[in-house]
């Protein structure tokens, strides 16, 4: 009888040790991917931060020169009116910037809308 009792409370003491055992390897396991993923994203977001400021000096530039030549356009206008090659010119320049500028503005919301679509 008493070694029926021992074999009993050897048994349940394994089967404890093997349930703890394995809830402690479910969390850690749970734990560990939380903090990777955390990470990931954290890195990803820090990419984008970099990337979002590139584009928003790029957008500055452009359209500094954008207004540069408009300004130009406005000075010379008696000129330039004169001069069909080189208003044709110009404003071809001036509609490729508009574009760069609309392509780099579309790129920059997408950048700051990917860290709100992470969360």
């Amino acid at each position: 009888m008493l070694k029926l009792k021992k074999r009993r409370s050897f048994r349940l003491n394994h089967w404890f040790l093997a349930v703890v055992l394995w809830v402690g390897i479910v969390f850690g396991g749970f734990y560990l991917a939380k903090q990777y993923f955390d990470h990931a994203i954290q890195a990803v977001q820090q990419t984008n931060a970099v990337h979002v400021q590139t584009l928003e000096a790029r957008l500055e530039n452009l359209t500094l020169e954008v207004s540069e030549i408009q300004k130009g356009m406005k000075t010379a206008g008696r000129t330039l009116s004169s001069s069909d090659s080189t208003q044709k010119e110009l404003n071809k320049k001036i509609e490729d910037l508009d574009r760069q500028l609309k392509d780099l503005e579309k790129s920059l919301s997408v950048l700051r809308e990917a860290p709100n679509a992470a969360r």
